[in-house]
């Protein structure tokens, strides 16, 4: 008889997603293919992001289109904010945009995250999401990057402040 091997779980109790808690949410396209290439593409998946963010009682303090993959910063609003079905809302209503652009099976199962601890988490996490354009090359400067932004506060001043977040009472 075969041994039948478990998956280990890649999520941590469902407590830890609810509520006023903060989240870096990374989301891969199937095969990462590159999808995301230009604001033609992006522009209403953003506005997807934020009405999703919106209905599922989540703020966006920052996000970053990569050619294959996406990065989010959230912040629950409330003590019924759940993340799994908010990110789950988003890619669901994402890809029914991006079919109008050719695209079908466009992301890879499940998503990764990040329980953002306490505000240097938050501001390494920001840091990280806004300079990920940087590091993999595509541009000098985050502020230099269209497909980044943030709803909460002016993004492109963050590289100049040292944690914008960190006065926000509801982290």
């Amino acid at each position: 008889m075969p041994i039948q091997q478990f998956r280990k779980p890649n999520r941590l109790p469902p407590s830890n997603y609810l509520g006023f808690g903060a989240y870096l949410v990374t989301v891969c396209t199937k095969h990462r293919q590159p999808i995301f290439i230009s604001p033609e593409i992006v522009e209403p998946l953003v506005c997807s992001l934020s009405e999703q963010a919106l209905k599922h009682s989540f703020n966006v303090h920052a996000y970053c289109f990569m050619p294959d993959h996406c990065h989010f910063l959230l912040a629950g609003l409330n003590p019924n904010a759940r993340l799994s079905p908010a990110v789950r809302a988003f890619k669901g209503q994402s890809t029914v945009l991006l079919r109008r652009f050719g695209f079908h099976a466009v992301w890879q199962k499940g998503f990764h995250d990040h329980v953002i601890r306490n505000s240097d988490d938050l501001s390494s996490s920001m840091a990280y999401i806004l300079e990920n354009p940087v590091k993999a090359g595509l541009v000098k400067h985050p502020q230099d990057w269209p497909l980044s932004g943030s709803f909460v506060f002016n993004w492109r001043s963050f590289a100049s402040s040292p944690s914008p977040l960190t006065s926000d009472p509801a982290l």
